[in-house]
């Protein structure tokens, strides 16, 4: 792991756009779970305006030939022998990943990844199907980057697909690790269900990646890829942060789990209190259950 977050504001680096893509994805006949051919399923994603994406197949890393104009970020979904554990590791060198396969426990590859150029990522902790994380294993992991804290397979699975419940209790204890939104994507009507909007400099594996481990970025979850929350801008000056979105309903500030300050309307300016909590968060909501959430800005940073 090599995260670089500036805790006190993740967008402080307001150079580059918006980018839109998905991480978790799996597809036929790499993954056995995976119902739709590699070559369409790139073509999907492209249709629907994404500029990046990663094939996560479990524990393989797969590297296709690319038709589209999509970013393919090389990735892959580690697990453990039991399929309890599932890992998501990125990087933009793939002879990082492919040493991976080789370890069965995920304590050990933690550890290997520890200060190596990769993005990690503790997968659909309330999946239920399988033992799975509680909030207590989650705070003893480590070290990783990041928790899924939406995954929309999880709608279809037993259990819940969104976790800020989890993160929030993370936060809380100042562990501080960025929240991903994913599509899981195993079938065809899971396509841009959910997403990640980074910051990035350029299209090139290198700066997506580089924006992600820096926190650039926002996730987001609609009817398809057009029906989400899109937030224009994220700001802090001073003692002011201001999420200002394109189209959303209410704005929340979160803190502790709690809803410290409801703004209807599409944008928020939240004043820091004195004294002033660990850290807070933003969610947007949209028409028809669209959301989108940004990352933790920590207040004592």
């Amino acid at each position: 792991m090599s995260l670089e977050v500036d805790w006190a504001n993740p967008y402080e680096d307001r150079q580059g756009k918006w980018l839109k893509g998905n991480l978790h994805a799996h597809s036929s006949p790499i993954s056995p779970c995976g119902k739709i051919p590699t070559d369409q399923l790139l073509a999907a994603y492209a249709k629907c305006g994404y500029d990046f994406l990663s094939l996560s197949e479990h524990r393989t890393l797969s590297c296709p030939a690319n038709e589209t104009n999509l970013t393919l970020i090389p990735g892959m979904e580690w697990n453990d022998a039991d399929r309890n554990k599932h890992t998501g590791v990125y990087s933009v060198d793939p002879e990082l990943i492919r040493p991976l396969m080789d370890f069965t426990d995920q304590e050990q590859l933690l550890a290997h990844l520890d200060g190596r150029d990769a993005l990690v990522i503790l997968n659909h902790p309330n999946w239920q199907s399988i033992p799975h994380y509680r909030r207590e294993e989650l705070a003893a992991a480590g070290p990783y980057d990041g928790i899924e804290i939406y995954n929309f397979t999880i709608e279809r699975d037993p259990g819940a697909a969104l976790a800020t419940d989890k993160w929030d209790y993370l936060l809380e204890k100042d562990i501080r690790v960025l929240g991903f939104a994913s599509d899981d994507t195993h079938y065809d009507n899971e396509i841009a269900k959910a997403w990640i909007c980074v910051r990035s400099e350029s299209r090139s594996a290198g700066a997506i990646i580089s924006a992600l481990q820096k926190g650039n970025f926002y996730c987001a979850t609609g009817d398809g890829a057009e029906s989400g929350v899109e937030i224009l801008d994220i700001t802090r000056a001073g003692r002011q942060i201001i999420i200002e979105t394109a189209n959303a309903e209410q704005v929340h500030a979160i803190t502790g789990g709690k809803v410290v300050q409801r703004v209807i309307g599409s944008s928020i300016t939240y004043d820091i209190p004195e004294p002033a909590p660990a850290y807070v968060r933003f969610e947007a909501f949209g028409a028809g259950g669209a959301r989108a959430w940004t990352q933790p800005f920590f207040l004592s940073s």
